[in-house]
């Protein structure tokens, strides 16, 4: 659907015609299609997609439309065909045709987004429970989709801080955004049990430059903000302290812990930067990364409550004065043992490859709680090549104040030395066996949870 970004905005800011917008996953507008192909006697019926329709004419897939399109609508601009300018965001609501009894809910989400995938399972519900209930479904993260979301949002004169916001839903005159309570929604329906308007029409073009225009007013320091606060992130920061606290309690060199840490977080940096710059199609794959991200965080957390459970028993034996009695203080010649074994299956170079395919993972499963209005709005004004390289900027900033927590956990951690570690805890052994305890439970619950 790129060409309905690229070309019509630019086609509707030359010439006068009106764009309507059919979704064909709904099978109405599948049989509507067939309807109009068969009317118009369309003798090579393609397959791909967007297909336009202009006069008796229909053009299929990206290619045909970006070369024969323009052509098209000059000659029917001279037939004087194309008379009245669309101005206005969305149609007004008495231009919509209802069909009775049919409710037309537009439901937007993002993948990897907590309430969206809690918003998802009451809309199956309802789907369920309603027969006459229609659902269309659209990804914030996909650009026709953002236009389309700002161009019902400004029908109804949403705040601008509002918008962009997932989980958000439309019916009619109506519509919930982040909050999305199952009473509420079931109110709409009863609202709308005669049948709800289609929202189908909409002006790109003003959709799209509300949204750029939006971008304009971003302060550099907003962004900042917003990127830091989003960075404060609860998983990723179990993680890296879950990695920190193993290296260290391994005996392993101040140098490995750094070289984990950058690896961590430049993979949380690079990927929030893929995104940005419109890599969204890796989240097709979110389904399978998060179950294969569950299971490795879970063994995470039980491993990290095993540590706990072990290090609070060698804190009641550590009171008693009986230090070589504790179970993580094993014999030296099985310790040293353990710690060769370790020490080659976690060299740098794993250590580097772990850290970093378990920073890809975090970024995966946290991406859907990231902010929404800064970065759905920055992530779509960066393809737009006429506005020069303050959408990268941005950007970049964005995302270099993400992960600006998670640098400032490392620093600490840089401080940290072995030696230091050492003689600390010969000194303290058990208060520390006390707090390595909560500490493991404190990770091992985060890892476990997230």
């Amino acid at each position: 659907m790129d060409i309905l970004l690229d070309d019509i905005p630019r086609l509707q800011s030359l010439y006068q015609f009106q764009l309507k917008k059919y979704d064909l996953n709904n099978l109405d507008n599948y049989k509507l299609l067939e309807q109009m192909e068969k009317e118009k006697n369309i003798k090579n019926i393609g397959e791909d997609l967007p297909i336009v329709f202009i006069g008796d004419s229909a053009f299929y897939g990206p290619d045909e439309v970006r070369n024969k399109l323009e052509p098209a609508i000059k000659r029917y601009a001279k037939q004087r065909m194309i008379i009245k300018k669309d101005t206005s965001v969305v149609k007004k609501q008495d231009s919509f045709e209802v069909e009775t009894g049919k409710i037309y809910l537009y439901y937007f989400y993002q993948p990897a987004c907590p309430e969206c995938n809690r918003a998802e399972v009451l809309l199956n519900g309802l789907s369920r429970k309603y027969p006459n209930l229609i659902v269309y479904r659209y990804n914030i993260l996909e650009d026709t989709n953002k236009i389309f979301y700002e161009g019902l949002a400004e029908m109804r004169n949403i705040p601008d801080d509002k918008r962009l916001i997932v989980p958000a839903i439309f019916v009619g005159d109506d519509y919930l955004i982040k909050e999305i309570p199952s009473g509420e929604i079931e109110s709409l329906i009863k609202k709308y049990s005669d049948g709800s308007p289609r929202l189908d029409v909409l002006s790109i073009s003003t959709a799209e430059k509300n949204i750029i225009k939006r971008f304009t007013k971003f302060s550099l320091l907003g962004v900042i903000l917003a990127g830091f606060l989003d960075g404060i992130n609860p998983c990723a920061f179990a993680t890296i302290i879950f990695f920190i606290s193993y290296l260290l309690f391994m005996g392993r060199k101040k140098r490995i812990i750094i070289v984990m840490s950058i690896s961590f977080i430049l993979a949380v940096f690079l990927c929030y930067l893929a995104i940005g710059l419109g890599a969204y199609v890796l989240l097709n794959t979110l389904v399978a990364i998060k179950i294969i991200g569950r299971i490795i965080f879970l063994g995470f957390g039980v491993f990290a409550i095993i540590l706990g459970v072990l290090s609070l028993y060698d804190y009641f034996v550590a009171r008693t004065g009986k230090t070589n009695k504790m179970i993580l203080q094993l014999p030296l010649i099985v310790k040293q043992r353990i710690h060769k074994e370790i020490k080659e299956k976690t060299d740098l170079g794993g250590i580097i490859i772990g850290s970093f395919i378990a920073g890809i993972f975090i970024s995966f499963l946290e991406f859907g709680c990231t902010g929404q209005v800064y970065f759905p709005t920055i992530t779509f004004v960066v393809s737009r090549a006429n506005l020069g390289l303050k959408p990268f900027f941005l950007l970049l900033i964005y995302n270099i104040m993400f992960i600006l927590p998670l640098i400032i956990i490392a620093i600490v951690a840089g401080i940290i030395s072995q030696d230091s570690v050492a003689n600390f805890l010969s000194k303290r052994i058990p208060v520390i066996k006390f707090m390595t305890a909560i500490l493991f439970f404190v990770l091992g619950i985060l890892l476990l949870l997230s």
